[in-house]
């Protein structure tokens, strides 16, 4: 059996058809879903980039893999699924963004030492596109850095732009079309689709498969779209596919802001540096157009990756692949697009950005199951183990759904995220989800969450001081000591007596 794990970037649960929302056109996703098993209860690890795209790869916690914030490469001893793979004979392959690795560098570190997924070092020639692995136990690696237009310019994708599509690099020099209601990091580019991060996967990705098909090797691929993360640039044709003035709004506004920790008023009034929300960005002058754009142009770029999809689906098809392999797609996390006020992501554990899209494809397995069965980003490696008929090693932290992915019951009670904040190291949080709750403990501050997620709007109100709620707020921070003291790296346990 193969396995083709498709991830997007900062895309939320309910931005596809299948996931509820009846205006983006996403009829790849729900044809996936139709053969499949659509999950509404997918967790996140950790609500970042890196920490939670290193728990995908390795089926470890942040805590554990040590990659607990963006900025923190994932350690090169760590092992992951695509090691395990390639023990067993499996090819192994990366393509598009990985980020494992930093997209900047640290003052002191010299370019040359920064890593390969560094801007400067790739546009400098320290690195070159003539590399393509072996990369965290991935054999063969084509990467993208970053995000917007400034990713044709780089990496592997910039080499196939300079090649298949150099007028592109012209047009760059040319401005970008304006927002035309001034919403932040809202733009049209001047470069087609064509030459689009999105289309370059839809290419080199069935030309993947068409080689695994030929060759008969049984392989594991991970096929990364930096879309739908912002800048909201989606290229011409996407930019006004879709009205802003039907758009799906957040049905819990800036109100809700009273009753939450104090931090979030602080990021919704602006003039901070948060984990995704810059300090110049002052989200409460956002105005409804201005965010109605923003979810446009969203769901422009969501329906541009969706084509792509299509691609690939349609390479399965045609070259038999579809019999024998397992089709996975997810996020790294999702975005709060105006939840409680807030944009783009951060120390705020709401379900627009920790609940993110999964559907499993499994052949012979019947499609068309939507679940509500709980899973975790940490669970997605131990569980492609299981249906592969392979030994989940000690050392992943996750658990083996593979009756949920076949659209059975779900093993997981409760699912676990965790955060800790680069910039306030007094914010470190941990979050436990169940079927109908869920708590955000904030270690050593004297405030917290509690919502009922079975609510018509579950979390506009914080019943985190409610007397009514003081047993099922007990009962879940136990919950969360007890995830925290239990879930210790198998790999530090002793060898022996002494």
């Amino acid at each position: 059996m193969n396995v083709l794990l498709i991830s997007t970037d900062q895309m939320r649960r309910d931005h596809m058809g299948c996931g509820g929302n009846p205006v983006i056109r996403t009829p790849n996703l729900d044809r996936l879903a139709a053969a499949g098993t659509c999950l509404d209860r997918a967790y996140v690890s950790n609500p970042l980039c890196m920490p939670n795209r290193s728990t995908i790869a390795t089926g470890r916690l942040p805590r554990n893999h040590l990659c607990w914030s963006n900025g923190i490469r994932l350690p090169a001893h760590e092992r992951t699924i695509a090691d395990v793979l390639n023990d067993r004979g499996y090819h192994t392959t990366l393509l598009g963004k990985a980020h494992f690795q930093n997209f900047g560098r640290g003052r002191n570190v010299p370019v040359e030492q920064a890593g390969m997924e560094c801007r400067e070092a790739w546009v400098k020639g320290v690195l070159s596109a003539d590399w393509t692995g072996p990369y965290y136990g991935f054999q063969d690696v084509r990467l993208c850095v970053g995000h917007g237009v400034g990713t044709l310019q780089t990496a592997h994708l910039g080499q196939w732009v300079r090649r298949r599509h150099p007028e592109a690099l012209e047009l760059l020099r040319q401005p970008h079309e304006p927002s035309p209601t001034g919403a932040p990091q809202c733009s049209t580019p001047p470069v087609p689709a064509a030459a689009h991060s999105s289309t370059w996967l839809g290419e080199i990705g069935p030309e993947y498969l068409r080689d695994r098909a030929r060759d008969g090797r049984p392989f594991f691929g991970w096929l990364s779209f930096p879309d739908p993360h912002h800048p909201f640039t989606p290229p011409p044709g996407y930019d006004t596919l879709y009205d802003p003035a039907d758009v799906v709004m957040p049905r819990i506004t800036a109100e809700a802001l009273a009753d939450k920790p104090p931090h979030y008023r602080r990021a919704y009034e602006g003039g901070e540096p948060w984990e995704g929300i810059g300090a110049n960005e002052h989200l409460a002058n956002i105005t409804e157009p201005q965010m109605r754009e923003t979810l446009a142009r969203t769901y422009g770029m969501i329906t541009l990756v969706d084509e792509n999809i299509g691609r690939l689906l349609d390479a399965l098809d045609e070259t038999g692949l579809a019999e024998n392999t397992i089709v996975i797609f997810t996020s790294d996390h999702g975005d709060l697009m105006g939840d409680c006020g807030l944009v783009f992501k951060g120390p705020f554990l709401l379900e627009g950005l920790i609940n993110v899209p999964m559907i499993w494809r499994i052949p012979g397995v019947a499609g068309g199951v939507r679940s509500a069965g709980l899973m975790s980003s940490v669970d997605i490696a131990p569980t492609v183990l299981e249906l592969l008929g392979v030994d989940v090693p000690a050392w992943m932290d996750g658990m083996a759904l593979g009756a949920l992915a076949r659209g059975g019951p779900s093993a997981r009670r409760t699912a676990f995220v965790e955060f800790k904040s680069m910039y306030r190291p007094d914010l470190n949080l941990r979050a436990a989800v169940t079927a109908d709750a869920k708590c955000v403990y904030y270690a050593g501050q004297d405030f917290g969450e509690l919502y009922d997620l079975t609510a018509d709007r579950p979390e506009a109100k914080n019943l985190y001081d409610d007397p009514d709620w003081s047993d099922v707020r007990c009962e879940m921070e136990s919950q969360i000591l007890d995830d925290a003291v239990l879930s210790h790296d198998e790999r530090l346990m002793p060898e022996c007596h002494a």
